[in-house]
């Protein structure tokens, strides 16, 4: 259903933009799109109603969700074609405009008025659904295997290997047998097959829990249960019924209520101490509806509750929870050996190649012990071996009747309905990349499947998508910034081959390598988004590739990171919305798509008329979000006019820009109130108007080259910058000397970074009093002069400062002048010593140095001394040998 959700709110997105003033439309245009728009809102809330109730796969058919799906894509392909016409024949020199535009608009209104009618059909159908999932809402639920394997304890004659687990086995043990009196609560959290439950069930069955606790009981909730079902199994641990069969033991139960049957456990547990495992819970409300039946006495109760989603896990308290991470290499090494050859060691000859499967597992025990199991009964050759290096993921999925991808498959039906487009969407990304959150992001936004939140823009909302996502363990983060902030993030290679059959399985996507000419993909003509990974270096599949994919005609998407698939391919997809590719392109390949979002490329401008071409390339793309690209010729660009146009732009990333003034107030006034990223903008000139037309500006890059003749540094109006009240993040680059008189900075920043502005050390107060700022770069004498005394009340928040290439000779500054600092960065050739009084920092935890004197290492080291006499930790000290280009580690105890 995620591909039918996904096309109707982003034909959400596109009416409320065809609805905007500066689209213009006529009265008969306008009635057909609310007509339209009445349909398509309801039947989004429709979808999102389905979904959250856990029967909807039995009534939503797959028939109902591609007759959604079509109809939605079929209003997108509408409206786009019908403006991106009308621009073209408004822009022509044609001596038939007026008829045509006649023309266009009668056959755009039959279409608009064919397709809401369509869509009023499914949404009768859908409420027709949806009143049979109510009719059906009071019959029992029946659990599935896959939703509720068991209810039981686990069996105790055949526990799972522990092996790569001794640690998180003895941290827990230590945690049970704490002489705390009160009922405890421990959650142990991770991601799918991590093996959160073989340590419960190793914790569960350990000799000492079994002498030490009265009473024991093990429930698996899943994501399918009823309280009764709870209750009994935990009632039929309890009370050690070994010689009644459960299905006796429920028939006894059955003329209790679940509130007898609650009572009754509530006693049996009364005055003693227990040990519960609840296995398996996706939400609070399991353990909501059965906590008062758990008696605290104070005798030393435990409760262990396992969780894949980190979220759950803190709502029992974030001090409490066990989280259990990916194993290290050695200890994968090790489990892979206990599940292939038990009790024995790997023959030498398998060793490498059994290291390199064990390793490619990433840390995940179910696919180590998934792989080991096959190995363990298969050929032990290292010809069969290479075999299954190469085809890893598919066996994991296929062992054991393809247990592993099922228990997976549980995270990803528990997912809401408006994050499993953005679930799907990581497959669009090659195995074991390292994606960039900010591009990820710009992606998902582009590819309109983000309902609006109030408040919140489309990017802030897709980071709260992304961090449920994590929190839930189905996306990790694999890199954070300075400050703590996301950079990049990652999905493992089993889940991402979840991600890839639930999206084929859907027809969200359509993902192919290079070198797989003979295994594209079927059904490839209808998908939307096409994904191209790189696979070999080799030009010549050029022509093989672009013939075996030019049936995905359809596609509205295309991300690839092959050097020569895209200028192929590229033009014969002109519908494409989303161009995210490494090669080159001209101005005149990009106008030939109709109706661009999101566009990312190496451009290549030579021999163009800048100004006109790009006056044609963005005055068509009247629904362009993101624009990035990087000249191979470093050009600098002049955007044209319209721009100030453009109110879907939310995204500029060019190498360097020209961008003109507004046009005069005597033209329509619009406010681009999506644009965040502007950069680097030459020689930018932040007038009034400039300030009221980007009010949301987030990052901003300026270059500011040498005044000519007669420019004064008012002309340009750099203090206005303090009226872009969203800015977090700027750069400004300066060719010569500024006035502090003439800059002022917004005090929503929390990045600045200053270049060559020659401001004399006296002023720092200007950037020392935003109240937001964490990290500061001064560079090439941004700040100049041989002495820097630090004052109390600046730099409240800073975390990071780096100071390079500066004439500075004396600083001192005491903890108080930077009490959050964690990282300095110091390049002062000058500069006699590192102020003592930073030693007293707590917070401080590395500084790098790069081309100082001898007497800045000495004054460091006394830091790192004074710091142990402190005892504070963590701090680390490197020097950069700039012949070598090395970082060594400076020591205490070194001369």
């Amino acid at each position: 259903m995620a591909t039918a959700y996904a096309a109707l709110v982003s034909v959400m997105h596109l009416l409320k933009r065809i609805l905007h003033p500066s689209m213009e439309c006529t009265v008969q245009e306008e009635e057909q799109i609310k007509s339209l728009q009445e349909k398509v809102c309801p039947l989004v809330d429709l979808l999102e109603d389905l979904s959250n109730n856990k029967r909807c796969s039995k009534f939503v058919t797959d028939e109902l969700k591609n007759q959604i799906a079509n109809a939605g894509h079929e209003a997108e392909d509408i409206i786009d074609s019908y403006i991106a016409d009308t621009i073209r024949v408004l822009n022509s020199d044609s001596a038939e405009v007026e008829s045509r535009l006649i023309e266009l608009e009668t056959r755009f209104c039959e279409d608009i008025k064919r397709v809401t009618e369509t869509m009023h059909l499914i949404k009768i159908e859908t409420e027709k659904k949806k009143m049979d999932v109510e009719k059906d809402d009071h019959q029992p639920i029946n659990s599935s295997p896959e939703d509720a394997l068991s209810r039981r304890a686990p069996s105790s004659d055949k526990l799972d290997v522990m092996v790569g687990f001794e640690d998180h086995l003895n941290q827990m043990m230590r945690r049970l047998a704490t002489t705390e009196p009160k009922l405890q609560i421990i959650p142990i959290v991770g991601m799918a097959g991590i093996g959160k439950t073989t340590l419960a069930k190793n914790l569960y069955e350990n000799r000492f829990t079994v002498e030490t606790f009265h009473s024991r009981a093990w429930v698996s909730v899943s994501q399918a249960y009823t309280v009764r079902e709870i209750l009994l199994a935990l009632l039929y641990d309890v009370q050690i019924r070994s010689n009644e069969k459960k299905q006796e033991f429920n028939e006894k139960m059955s003329e209790e209520n679940d509130e007898e049957l609650g009572e009754r456990f509530y006693k049996s547990l009364f005055g003693r101490k227990y040990l519960i495992v609840i296995d398996d819970i996706w939400s609070t409300r399991p353990w909501d509806e059965v906590k008062r039946f758990f008696p605290d006495t104070c005798k030393g109760s435990r409760i262990m509750i396992t969780t894949r989603l980190s979220n759950v896990a803190i709502c029992f308290g974030s001090d409490n929870s066990h989280e259990i991470k990916f194993l290290h290499e050695d200890k994968s090494w090790d489990l892979f050996c206990e599940k292939v050859f038990p009790g024995e060691s790997c023959p030498v000859e398998l060793e490498e190649i059994g290291k390199r499967i064990a390793t490619s597992c990433r840390g995940l025990p179910l696919a180590i012990v998934v792989i080991g199991g096959l190995l363990a009964k298969s050929s032990k050759t290292r010809e069969y071996w290479e075999y299954v290096a190469e085809n890893l993921n598919s066996l994991i999925n296929s062992g054991d009747d393809d247990y592993c991808l099922k228990l997976l498959s549980l995270s990803y039906n528990d997912l809401p309905i408006h994050l499993k487009p953005c679930f799907l969407y990581m497959a669009m990304f090659p195995e074991d990349c390292e994606i960039k959150v900010s591009r990820l992001i710009k992606l998902w936004v582009a590819e309109g499947f983000l309902k609006p939140i109030k408040d919140k823009s489309l990017e802030d909302v897709a980071m709260v998508y992304l961090k449920d996502l994590i929190d839930r363990n189905l996306v990790l983060v694999s890199e954070r910034g300075r400050t703590g902030k996301m950079k990049t993030c990652i999905i493992h290679d089993v889940l991402r081959d979840l991600c890839l059959k639930e999206a084929q399985k859907d027809y969200f996507l359509c993902v192919t390598r290079v070198h797989n000419l003979d295994n594209i993909p079927q059904g490839i003509e209808s998908k939307r988004r096409l994904a191209i990974h790189q696979s070999t270096g080799k030009p010549n599949y050029c022509p093989q590739v672009f013939d075996a994919l030019k049936s995905a005609s359809n596609a509205r998407s295309l991300v690839c990171d092959s050097e020569w698939i895209s200028p192929w391919l590229a033009p014969s997809l002109n519908l494409l919305r989303v161009l995210d590719v490494v090669d080159k392109y001209s101005p005149q390949e990009i106008t030939k798509l109709s109706s661009p979002r999101y566009l990312a490329f190496r451009a290549d401008f030579t021999g163009c008329n800048l100004n006109s071409e790009f006056i044609s390339l963005m005055f068509l793309h009247w629904n362009i979000q993101t624009f990035k690209t990087e000249d191979i010729h470093d050009v600098t660009v002049s955007m044209p006019p319209q721009i100030w146009e453009m109110t879907e732009l939310r995204h500029l990333e060019f190498r360097t820009i020209l961008l003109p003034d507004p046009p005069p107030e005597s033209h329509t006034f619009y406010i681009l109130e999506n644009l965040q990223t502007l950069l680097y903008v030459v020689n930018f000139r932040c007038t009034e108007e400039v300030a009221k037309r980007i009010p949301n500006l987030r990052k901003l890059k300026i270059l500011i080259e040498k005044l000519s003749s007669g420019v004064e540094w008012s002309y340009y109006c750099l203090n206005n910058l303090v009226h872009l009240h969203k800015l977090e993040s700027l750069t400004l680059i300066m060719a010569e000397k500024v006035p502090v008189t003439n800059i002022a900075f917004p005090r929503s920043l929390k990045r600045l970074s200053l270049k060559g502005c020659g401001l004399p050390w006296k002023d720092i107060k200007v950037v020392g009093s935003l109240p937001q700022l964490e990290l500061l770069f001064l560079q090439e004498n941004a700040f100049e002069g041989p002495r820097w005394d630090a004052t109390d009340g600046e730099f409240v928040r800073l975390k990071f400062l780096d100071i390079d290439n500066t004439d500075l000779m004396y600083w001192t500054a005491e903890k108080t002048h930077f009490p959050m600092l964690e990282h300095l960065g110091l390049g002062c050739p000058e500069l006699e010593e590192i102020p003592f009084g930073l030693s007293e920092i707590p917070t401080l935890q590395i500084i790098l140095l790069r081309g100082c004197k001898p007497s800045v290492i000495t004054s460091a080291r006394a830091i790192l001394e004074e710091r142990d006499n402190l005892v504070y930790e963590g701090l680390q000290v490197y020097n950069c040998n700039e012949e070598q280009e090395d970082w060594v580690r400076i020591e205490i105890n070194e001369d």
